[in-house]
């Protein structure tokens, strides 16, 4: 079989580390030979969260080497002599405090590419902090959404954004190291960061809070307000208590969303309603979604379901759980969903490989190995001789083609960008939708960055014919459309393979290339549903029973406020497409195979929740939050400090909770003396760490545990956007940059997602609509007189 990373080798460090194991398992899947190098007790996820061990780790072998003895150490340096990479997870600091950091390991092994995961950089007050998920994310503010919630004060959503975030960016820069190898037979050190991880879930308000202050205006508010009046999504609820998502971006869905409900005529006749999904003022906006949440409650979910699955122009899904997600027709359709036999639990469903590769098909056959469990020595093969220079960035050299609008699609290829491949957006004569979604060129801030844009009318014979001599010369073309839109442009698998054989072609839908919902319009929102995020974010009110005869005002005051969610739909989908394209272009520049590639947003938010979206017997319930949302336990909670401040506090071991009772100046207690007596004594436990944290500032704590190496950290409440545009840490350890916006000046956003020792990524600003026009088509052997006549007949669209 022809698998994409056949003969590598790959050893990986970390007990803990979820997003060393979801990196891991990643190239696992694509063939490689991955290690998991496991303490004498095993790796902590086997006890702390089985199910994502049991998801993250298939395929992979295991071997025991305690690394923090000298036995350990030397047995790691011997397998790192014939790996070709290795991914930590550790603190910083702790595997150079052993011998077999990044510089001893490459010493022994030039050709070695090492890739550490932290949570925020090896140096800077932040880097002593837990690299623990829900630490990470307090302190880049994604909790701080209580101001427009159920309550004041954090709220926490128990995913593992940033472990899932790291991970699918370390794949890439793995890609990128490995190709660079290709050239110069040396490998090198990479670094990734957690709370880079995160950054994909900042769409665009991070643009708007800066532009905000450059107005002089506060940035401390509802970041809901800063957007507007619209409503470019709505939650719906049945007479019976089911929660429908709908996606209203473009004003024909929202209409034909109308007529489902059957207030089309009065919708139609309003003119407060005709630009919707935007609207004059909130209250416009309110009485629109007020009109269609009476119509749908006064039905049952089996009244409504038939009637939404008729209309292609609606864009929604069903509220339900991972496990539920499963059985999603599409998901089954695409193979988004497998089945792997497991020694000890037997079948076991989950989540399938990360991109649907025709020449390369990844095939998962082995689960998680037991501890100690491997299936013989390291692959033995020669590295690369190299012998060429170094380019400027990992990707540089690569060219990619993108057809696609909105953010799932174009983020995954900015993040290409981002490490150094160039990048090619064609746009009609109006541009990407995306790009006066909130604004002029605000919300396209992340999404074209380090871009060419090319504004090309592809109902012309002569606009196709640029746009496929364009594509003749790429290495890789991307289009988010449904199928047949693409080929209707003359851009369609068949035709461009014609063109160029080597081409890489992916398809990055919303729910794939063919299938029953193929067909269908999908956005962030809904994307999400599929996977569970309902179950796994709000899961505790989205139970019927707690709508149980309710009104809409009702609903609307008590319910709907603890439903509001963190939109991850189109950030988990753009990581997915970042890996899969990554690997398919490693493929193609080793090979110079062209390919037909796979991936959706329902797939892509799959692997986000992936640790839950599993089914086996006796599978344990994955830890969800209160029905407030301050923690799913006593020591992964959110306590209220002194001073209105408050605490994230995250606690992984026995060791842990003796150091946390005797920093907080609390005795030990026979109540709380084992891990399953905390649980039985939860309650009791909320209470007394709850007394102690409020005698203190948050921002003490924080010092006070950190130092003890206890996780604990200052809740940031002025939300993700603010922290990434004007946290000084950040710039100062260089995890923002500040870029030329061409038409808002200086804007600081998230530094490229991996650091490279010898070939730096690229920090370049977005382009406007129709900007390198001229430039590429010289390329292309167009002279100014052919131009400006493709102008005068509007062929191509100069930027306004």
């Amino acid at each position: 079989m022809n698998r994409i990373l056949e003969g590598l080798n790959v050893l990986e460090l970390g007990s803990g580390s979820a997003a060393a194991s979801i990196a891991g398992v990643v190239l696992a899947d694509a063939g490689a030979r991955v290690i998991k190098v496991e303490p004498p007790d095993g790796d902590r996820l086997r006890t702390e969260n089985p199910s994502g061990f049991l998801v993250w780790n298939r395929g992979k072998d295991s071997l025991i080497a305690d690394l923090r003895t000298a036995d350990g150490q030397e047995e790691l340096r011997e397998l790192a002599r014939a790996a070709d990479v290795v991914i930590e997870g550790f603190a910083p600091g702790t595997t150079d405090g052993w011998g077999i950091g990044a510089d001893a390991l490459r010493a022994l092994n030039p050709a070695l590419i090492h890739l550490s995961i932290t949570g925020f950089g090896k140096s800077g007050p932040y880097s002593g902090l837990k690299a623990y998920d829900s630490l990470v994310a307090a302190k880049a503010g994604l909790w701080a959404r209580g101001s427009w919630g159920h309550r004041d004060g954090p709220i926490m959503f128990p995913v593992p954004w940033a472990s899932y975030g790291a991970a699918m960016q370390s794949v890439a820069g793995i890609i990128g190291a490995l190709l660079v190898r290709e050239k110069t037979g040396r490998g090198q050190a990479l670094d990734s960061t957690l709370v880079a991880g995160l950054d994909p879930i900042d769409y665009f308000v991070s643009t708007i809070v800066q532009l905000m202050a450059k107005k002089g205006e506060s940035t401390s508010g509802d970041s809901r307000s800063m957007t507007g009046a619209s409503r470019f999504g709505v939650l719906l609820a049945t007479r019976d208590g089911r929660f429908i998502q709908t996606s209203t971006m473009l004003p024909h869905q929202g209409k034909a969303l109308c007529e489902v409900a059957g207030v089309g005529d009065v919708v139609a006749k309003d003119p407060r309603f005709s630009g919707l999904p935007s609207f004059a003022n909130p209250d416009d906006a309110q009485e629109w979604e007020d009109l269609l949440m009476e119509a749908f409650r006064a039905e049952d979910f089996d009244h409504w379901l038939p009637l939404l699955q008729a209309s292609p122009d609606i864009a929604f899904e069903v509220a339900v759980t991972s496990e539920e997600g499963l059985e999603h027709p599409q998901i089954v359709h695409n193979g988004d969903v497998i089945v792997v036999e497991d020694l000890n639990l037997g079948p076991v469903r989950q989540v399938g490989p990360v991109g649907h590769f025709a020449k390369t098909p990844i095939v998962i056959e082995r689960s998680a190995p037991e501890l100690g469990v491997s299936t013989g020595p390291l692959v033995a093969h020669d590295f690369p001789k190299g012998g060429e220079a170094a380019p400027e960035h990992p990707f540089a050299g690569i060219t990619v083609v993108e057809f696609g609008y909105f953010y799932a699609m174009p983020y995954g290829t900015a993040m290409l960008a981002a490490l150094g491949a160039r990048v090619i957006k064609i746009e009609d004569r109006n541009g990407d939708p995306h790009r006066n979604s909130f604004g002029p060129e605000v919300a396209s801030t992340k999404t074209t960055a380090g871009k060419e844009s090319i504004s090309v009318d592809l109902r012309t014979a002569e606009g196709r014919a640029i746009a496929q001599a364009i594509i003749a010369k790429a290495d890789a073309f991307l289009t988010g459309f449904r199928s047949g839109v693409a080929d209707k442009m003359g851009l369609g698998y068949d035709e461009l393979k014609a063109l160029n054989p080597r081409l890489l072609y992916v398809h990055a839908a919303g729910y794939g290339t063919d299938g029953p919902y193929a067909h269908r319009a999908l956005y962030a929102q809904a994307a999400q549903s599929v996977a569970g995020s309902f179950g796994r974010q709000v899961g505790y009110w989205t139970d019927p029973a707690q709508s149980e005869g309710f009104s809409v005002l009702e609903l609307q005051a008590v319910v709907m406020p603890h439903l509001n969610q963190l939109v991850d739909g189109d950030s988990n989908a753009a990581l997915a497409v970042l890996a899969a394209l990554s690997l398919g272009l490693y493929h193609q520049q080793r090979t110079g195979e062209g390919q037909f590639v796979g991936t959706s947003m329902i797939g892509g938010n799959a692997w986000a929740y992936s640790d839950d979206f599993c089914s086996y017997e006796g599978k344990p319930p994955t830890p969800l939050c209160d029905s407030d949302y301050y923690g799913t336990s006593a020591l992964d909670r959110l306590y209220e400090a002194a001073s209105g401040s408050w605490v994230s506090l995250a606690v992984r071991s026995d060791a842990e909770f003796a150091t946390l009772l005797e920093t907080l100046g609390l005795d030990a207690d026979d109540r709380f003396v084992s891990a399953t007596a905390r649980a039985e004594h939860d309650d009791e436990l909320v209470d007394l760490l709850g007394k102690a944290f409020k005698q203190k500032p948050a921002a003490e704590w924080e010092s006070t545990l950190s130092a003890a190496r206890v996780g604990c950290v200052d809740v940031n409440l002025l939300g993700q956007p603010v922290f990434t545009s004007f946290d000084p840490v950040l710039r100062e350890t260089g995890l923002t940059v500040a870029v030329e916006h061409p038409l808002y000046g200086e804007i600081i956003r998230a530094a490229p997602p991996i650091a490279f020792s010898e070939t730096p990524a690229r920090v370049a600003p977005p382009c406007v609509r129709g900007q390198h026009n001229r430039s590429i088509l010289a390329e292309l052997g167009y002279s100014d007189g052919d131009i400006t006549k493709f102008e005068e007949l509007n062929v191509i669209t100069a930027p306004a």
